[in-house]
């Protein structure tokens, strides 16, 4: 937990590593710019396009990377669980949390796998609110108030599945 947001009680913030890899990103960045920018104002060498684009790209990446690492984050209150991400704010009262749901978002031979946590909302004028489980740091505290809503994914695992079999 980090810094207050008004009326929270707690606050889950974007993990150390993703922190400390969006300034070292956006350090890089300003290495490249100093040695590619500085030999090319100073006429030591000549450089291409290519490594005058770079250093730019890098440092704005690496400065998105920041500002998402240190502004998004999920915080709980009193009366409702907030999603904090780049462009939005969410928010969904406990009272209307219909029920939760985690699943394994399968990933590729490239990438791997990553659980997700969802809260579905109960009444339409609310949306989902969703984030992937490793991109915060969560606590037990937290997995335990998750654990107490009604959990979806067993619920339709027992519902009766209609059937279309036969119609036409």
């Amino acid at each position: 937990m980090d810094r207050t947001i008004e009326g929270a009680t707690r606050i889950y913030r974007i993990g150390w590593f993703q922190r400390v890899f969006s300034l070292a990103f956006t350090a890089l960045g300003i290495f490249f710019g100093f040695a590619f920018w500085g030999g090319a104002i100073s006429g030591a060498r000549e450089v291409s396009f290519i490594e005058l684009v770079i250093p730019p790209l890098f440092v704005t990446l690496g400065v998105l990377f920041i500002v998402r690492g240190f502004k998004n984050y999920i915080a709980l209150s009193q009366s409702e669980i907030i999603k904090q991400s780049f462009f939005d704010r969410q928010s969904l009262p406990f009272d209307k949390i219909r029920g939760r749901r985690r699943y394994l978002d399968k990933g590729t031979y490239d990438s791997p796998s990553i659980w997700n946590l969802k809260f579905e909302p109960n009444d339409d004028r609310y949306s989902a609110i969703e984030f992937e489980e490793s991109y915060y740091k969560i606590d037990e505290s937290f997995l335990a108030w998750f654990n107490t809503l009604p959990d979806l994914d067993e619920f339709d695992k027992t519902r009766p599945k209609p059937s279309n079999f036969g119609l036409v």
